[in-house]
């Protein structure tokens, strides 16, 4: 096995590889079923890899959903940002800009929304600190989001900002999470069919909780 101690781009490689080889073998197994050896036997790397990098199997475990969900909160970022920074746009633009992406990555059955699959199965069995992956999209996401949700609807009070992020957030995970029921439901249904669904729900909400309707 290489030695990486004195090789950032080598130790960078390994430690990717053991990470990628986690997210497959503990989606596909879970967290008790999947051992260090079975990990670092994937990723081709020696045993004492995943200690070297991580300290444990447990700190393996989380930075694989750290590194995945912050790679998404980065992308929704740039969008959030590109959007508002437009001078015509509508909350519609912003709503379909983040959710078409995500339905995309759902039909594909891609990396990201296997491991939003697994995040959500283990944080209901208590399997890893939620506190702290709450506070990673609070702080680095949710607040942006409400902030782009008053910009855009001009009287949008925070607190009804707020609950429109976490509803919006339900809109979004939903199909993930039961994405063959879809399928049985509506058969052959479309990303843009799914997307401008969330839209017009999420529109229709948010503008409801402009300040003298619905508060």
């Amino acid at each position: 096995m290489e030695n990486t101690d004195n090789n950032p781009e080598i130790s960078s490689d390994t430690r990717n590889r053991l990470l990628d080889a986690a997210e497959k073998l503990f989606c596909q197994r879970g967290f008790e079923g999947t051992s260090v050896r079975d990990i670092t036997a994937e990723a081709g790397c020696n045993i004492a890899a995943v200690n070297y990098y991580f300290g444990s199997k447990e700190k393996l475990y989380e930075e694989m959903f750290h590194r995945r969900l912050s790679e998404k909160i980065q992308g929704h970022m740039k969008t959030i940002e590109r959007v508002c920074g437009r001078s015509d746009a509508t909350i519609e633009d912003l709503l379909r800009e983040l959710v078409r992406p995500t339905m995309e990555s759902a039909l594909r059955g891609d990396t990201w929304s296997r491991v939003a699959r697994f995040l959500v199965r283990e944080a209901l069995h208590r399997r890893f600190d939620r506190d702290k992956i709450a506070a990673e999209l609070i702080d680095k996401f949710f607040e942006r989001l409400a902030a782009a949700f008053q910009q855009l609807l001009p009287g949008l009070e925070k607190r009804a900002a707020w609950r429109a992020v976490l509803t919006f957030e339900s809109l979004v995970m939903h199909p993930i999470l039961f994405f063959e029921m879809y399928d049985l439901v509506l058969p052959g249904f479309t990303v843009e069919e799914i997307t401008e669904q969330i839209v017009r729900v999420g529109a229709a909400g948010l503008r409801s909780c402009l300040k003298g309707t619905a508060e």
